[in-house]
């Protein structure tokens, strides 16, 4: 049974993205630039639509005799694309992908599909449902294998394939709050790869699957130390263009266990606002990161042109200057050294994480409803044995509550938590994981 729906209300985002009075930042030619690539980069990326008609290369087979079936290439590499994009927006490393790890990402997607899973419950490890005869166990246990390390999401209505990514990074239908550990796994410091999969079920839902956890990133070297939504330097103003979208620190190395004030200043009009809902989710060791910070800039106005500052205690004061990526418009520009800067950098410190980073996953807590598309996200989690059995005690008591439609608009929803584990359980854990056909991290 469907969770019934809370809605979580949250501070709105005032955005003006039209003409104003204020005198707008000047960009260094440096800037201009760096937005002129970007609005080309972003306009080079494909727009195609992928309906259940149009998305496989193999049509798979949900039913008696099941196949997974594979996607069209076009759809992988666009998809690939976005994440890469995105991913050079905050000064990260490319990631790629493999055959193998597309082939289990899909063969989970349409085990997902086979069953119709409900999308408004947790479905990492599917503790929810129950293994209808025509899947192998084999095939089963690879989908509760990939979904426990990857991210999901399920839309009722067709995408690009950029458009799951974005849905991902913005993380602004998340069941359990402001957490945005969906963006923290694309934009982690230490990602190597991703896998792609994605199946429609006969509940019109796509089943998409984002493979982030791979065997051997908690341990490389961080490409960052610090990385920030919105991101210093020149930003897109459609990534924070919308409402529930929480604003967020990570740091790679840095352990921070307090909450810090934060404060956000339009440079061009002389405005602060202090943000609200702070909360520091590192214990979840989203993306790999040691620190996950978070918050909303409440009520800040945010025009195109103009450049910001945010200022978070003594760990962080960075400036950042928004523009429009999807329009070819400019902005005017001076000759001097860049405006954005860095202030109380952290210093790089050797990664002190032995074995294998232990996560809980938890259901049925501030889930949120928004009306729109209907999607649902769902966060990678690192698991173990221990895991598995907590999800179904806490599937058990959330299976209790009916869900309702919100309206004839289709809802997203996101879904996320997740606890680290002891030195001790996290060995035991790699060993059983490792006797599996498809490992997680």
């Amino acid at each position: 049974m469907r969770h019934k729906p809370v809605l979580l209300l949250l501070p709105a985002i005032l955005l003006a993205v039209g003409p104003t009075a204020v005198q707008a930042a000047e960009f260094t030619p440096q800037e201009q630039a760096e937005v002129l690539r970007f609005q080309r980069e972003y306009q080079a990326l494909s727009k195609t639509v992928y309906p259940q008609q149009n998305i496989y290369a193999s049509k798979p087979s949900l039913k008696n005799k099941f196949k997974a079936g594979s996607l069209k290439s076009s759809y992988i590499n666009e998809q690939v694309a976005y994440i890469n994009y995105y991913r050079d927006l905050f000064g990260l490393t490319a990631v790629k992908t493999s055959s193998q790890g597309n082939k289990n990402a899909q063969t989970t997607a349409a085990v997902m599909a086979a069953i119709n899973a409900n999308p408004f419950v947790n479905q990492h490890g599917l503790p929810n449902e129950k293994k209808p005869s025509y899947i192998s166990k084999k095939n089963w246990l690879l989908a509760q294998d990939v979904s426990n390390s990857a991210n999901l999401n399920f839309n009722a209505s067709p995408q690009t394939a950029g458009d799951v990514v974005t849905d991902l990074l913005t993380d602004r239908y998340n069941l359990s709050g402001s957490d945005t550990g969906h963006r923290a796994w694309p934009l982690s410091t230490r990602l190597s790869k991703i896998s792609v999969g994605a199946a429609y079920g006969t509940n019109g839902y796509r089943y998409s699957v984002n493979q982030v956890l791979n065997v051997g990133d908690s341990a490389r070297t961080a490409s960052r130390e610090m990385v920030a939504y919105p991101n210093a330097g020149v930003f897109p103003l459609e990534l924070l263009n919308g409402q529930n979208i929480a604003w967020s620190l990570y740091f790679s190395n840095k352990v921070v266990t307090s909450t810090p004030k934060i404060t956000v200043t339009d440079d061009d009009t002389g405005k602060t606002v202090t943000a609200s809902q702070v909360a520091n989710y590192s214990e979840y060791g989203f993306g790999n990161f040691q620190t996950v910070i978070t918050y909303y800039p409440s009520k800040l106005q945010l025009t195109a042109g103009h450049k910001y500052t945010v200022r978070a205690g003594n760990l962080a004061t960075y400036s950042f200057k928004l523009f429009k990526q999807s329009s070819s418009q400019t902005y005017s520009s001076k000759v001097s050294s860049s405006s954005t800067q860095s202030k109380n950098k952290v210093s790089q410190k050797d990664l002190q994480n032995k074995g294998l980073a232990k996560y809980l996953y938890k259901v049925g807590k501030n889930i949120s409803t928004v009306k729109s598309k209907k999607i649902t996200n769902a966060k990678a989690v690192k698991t173990t044995s221990k895991t598995k059995k907590t999800s179904k005690k806490s599937s058990k008591k959330s299976s209790k509550k009916s869900a309702k439609k919100s309206s004839k608009k289709s809802r997203k929803k996101s879904s996320n938590k997740a606890k680290a584990k002891s030195k001790k359980t996290s060995k035991k854990a790699a060993k059983k994981s490792n006797k599996k056909s498809s490992k997680k991290k």
